[in-house]
């Protein structure tokens, strides 16, 4: 089969990007499946990338925001991105800049789910702080989800 033309590449990322930010791994495994090669896809996303149109900066903190709104802690939202080969780095920035309140968000995240009541006993209270724990936040902000302090 012959490898799709420059026209059909970049039109393929253009429609790609005018639906939400991708990443770069993200573009290439989306071009992959219509059997476009990385090798001849790189070069325009890295074109793309120089005209500022795909950012995997930008593309990090779309998902940090995503995430938080998702309810997602900050554990899951750096698992979540490095499977899209974003560098830790580029997470911390990301992280840095958006600056997010992640203590309250973990107990808007738990009231939601439970309530503003306390739990009842110990065992209703591990089962919310496992529910936690699986969104993705800290010890520390799991505790003051609990807690309040």
């Amino acid at each position: 089969m012959a490898e799709p033309s420059r026209k059909i590449i970049i039109d393929a990322i253009t429609r790609m990007l005018a639906r939400r930010e991708h990443s770069v791994a993200e573009i290439i495994k989306k071009l992959a499946q219509k059997d476009i090669s990385e090798a001849s896809a790189l070069p325009i996303i890295g074109e793309f990338s120089e005209a500022n149109i795909q950012s995997d900066a930008r593309y990090t903190e779309a998902k940090i925001r995503s995430c938080m709104a998702r309810g997602i802690g900050p554990r899951r939202v750096k698992a979540e991105l490095s499977q899209h080969d974003i560098s830790e780095a580029m997470v911390d920035n990301a992280l840095h800049e958006v600056a997010p309140d992640w203590f309250t968000l973990a107990r808007e995240v738990r009231d939601k789910k439970y309530g503003l009541t306390a739990p009842e006993d110990f065992k209703q209270r591990q089962k919310q702080m496992q529910f936690l724990q699986y969104r993705g936040f800290y010890q520390s902000h799991i505790q003051y989800a609990m807690d309040g302090d």
